[in-house]
């Protein structure tokens, strides 16, 4: 299996983390190759939780649910990429790609690194199971209004960057996240042709 390099988009609580861990567990099963998750929404808890000056400004802007400068998640990812890839590794991404400036830095770093088959998931729900299973999951910055917040920035911040990667010649496939985690994952597998 050739390396492959899957970047997943959809609201909060449209179910990406479940779906990139499956997909990283069926990687390792049927592939002999490592495969490097880039989480950025965990990158930035962990940066938030490390009590530096930058860390504590990055809780600011988490816990009240607004989307952190481009610049942040840029140099997160950059920093990952660069020093764990080495051409041979599946990577999978969540989180990254939520602004102009940070998308096309990813698509950047990716051909620079010579990662020439990007695809995305993109995963669709409504606002209202979105809300309804992020406020089962408990987290403290889960609040109703943040999560609202965040839902209104992945409209109008996050989707334009499905279109920027298209025009740049990228392939994007559309699953229904709606239904059970096992469903939506088979669709993945067929959509990426693994199946």
């Amino acid at each position: 299996m050739q390396p492959l390099t899957i970047l997943f988009f959809g609201s909060q609580g449209a179910g990406k983390g479940t779906q990139v861990q499956m997909l990283a567990d069926y990687l390792a099963k049927k592939s002999d190759r490592r495969v490097i998750r880039i989480d950025m929404g965990q990158e930035l808890r962990n940066l938030r939780d490390m009590g530096s000056y930058a860390g504590n400004l990055t809780g600011e802007v988490i816990n009240a649910g607004l989307r952190i400068a481009d610049f942040v998640p840029t140099y997160l990812q950059t920093k990952l990429l660069f020093e764990h890839f080495t051409g041979q590794e599946h990577i999978i991404g969540d989180g990254i790609a939520r602004g102009a400036d940070q998308t096309r830095a990813f698509d950047d770093a990716l051909r620079f690194l010579k990662c020439s088959d990007l695809q995305i998931i993109n995963l669709t729900i409504s606002d209202d199971s979105a809300v309804a299973r992020l406020l089962s999951r408990g987290r403290h910055d889960d609040t109703e209004a943040a999560i609202r917040r965040r839902l209104a920035w992945t409209k109008t911040d996050v989707l334009p960057q499905l279109e920027l990667l298209k025009s740049r010649g990228r392939v994007i496939h559309e699953i229904d996240g709606e239904p059970d985690a096992h469903t939506i994952h088979r669709s993945i597998l067929a959509a990426l042709s693994l199946t």
